[in-house]
């Protein structure tokens, strides 16, 4: 009887597994090619674009090459075609090769954003930030954070240079700038179905529902004057930030116009550890409007050198001398 009852418990939990578990990256053993197709393609309906005729026939060409494939390599190729059109520009596959150079390279290329104060006005700089460690995620958070708060008492104004910055995990930039972002929604992912889930600033952090890295509560400073410099390789998470600052009263944007990735995705691993980078929301400000995966416009247009001057120009005409 006991037996009984552990196999009438243990098979509903498996099928369970087996049905949901690839949705988290569990499997209870290697899926055959037709199989690991059937979880990608499931993954990407999620996708921003993944809608109408052409995800149709996309999707018909990836079962197909599932049927006369011998191993799930020779899936990666439609794969990596099929996730450009659920998810378009910003969505991408890697093979497990070019994955794990991924996250090595995320590591090697780590940068601490950095803070300096020159004659009252503190420039903050917030590097790209690839899928590192939870470690240096909270290390990253706390370098703004912590430079942001040493450096208030002598600072009239600020500017946060997102120039250069290629994007990556958003969470740490956001939560080491929360002493200058005001609490509330700074921005929305809105979904193919029009589903917005809003992203806060809070005491100590930022997140969705709560904090992701936090710093602590911090002191804001968010009525001081803001100058943000961007350019065209401000680029997706650089992009989000960008996003959050944008509506402010007491900000202005400097420099060339964004590169134009004003989306969020997904990270979704693979039985063979390939990963699926798939789009499946975009930004909207507190504005109300939807970037819609287009360039974002700086307020006052200039070169990418031209631009620290011009945000210096504009925090002494706002007293910071």
């Amino acid at each position: 009887m006991l037996g009984a009852v552990v196999v009438l418990i243990g098979v509903p939990g498996a099928w369970t597994v087996h049905a949901f578990g690839p949705r988290f990256g569990v499997y209870l053993g290697a899926p055959s090619p037709q199989r690991y197709a059937e979880i990608a393609l499931d993954l990407m309906e999620n996708g921003y674009y993944a809608t109408g005729p052409e995800w149709e026939a996309q999707r018909a060409r990836v079962r197909a090459a599932a049927d006369g494939a011998a191993s799930i390599e020779e899936l990666h190729g439609p794969l990596a075609t099929a996730v450009k059109v659920a998810g378009g520009k910003h969505s991408y596959f890697l093979d497990p090769a070019k994955a794990a150079r991924s996250s090595s390279a995320a590591a090697a290329e780590f940068s601490e954003p950095t803070v300096t104060t020159v004659d009252s006005i503190t420039t903050v700089t917030i590097p790209a930030l690839g899928a590192v460690s939870d470690e240096l995620r909270q290390r990253y958070a706390d370098a703004a954070a912590v430079g942001i708060l040493g450096a208030a008492d002598r600072t009239c104004g600020w500017i946060v240079d997102l120039r250069g910055n290629a994007g990556g995990t958003m969470y740490p930039m956001l939560s080491g700038l929360t002493p200058l972002l005001p609490n509330g929604t700074a921005m929305t992912f809105r979904t193919r179905a029009g589903e917005d889930m809003p992203v806060t600033i809070f005491d100590d952090g930022a997140g969705m529902g709560g904090t992701v890295i936090s710093v602590g509560a911090v002191a804001k400073f968010a009525d001081q004057p803001v100058a943000v410099l961007q350019d065209g390789d401000t680029v997706s998470s650089g992009e989000a930030v960008l996003t959050a600052f944008r509506g402010l009263d007491n900000t202005r944007s400097f420099g060339a116009d964004s590169a134009g990735y004003t989306s969020a995705n997904s990270v979704h691993p693979l039985y063979d550890g390939a990963l699926l980078v798939l789009t499946d929301s975009t930004y909207v400000d507190r504005d109300g409007v939807n970037l819609a995966e287009e360039p974002v416009a700086a307020d006052h247009r200039t070169s990418s050198d031209g631009a620290e001057v011009a945000a210096l120009e504009w925090l002494r005409d706002r007293g910071c001398n």
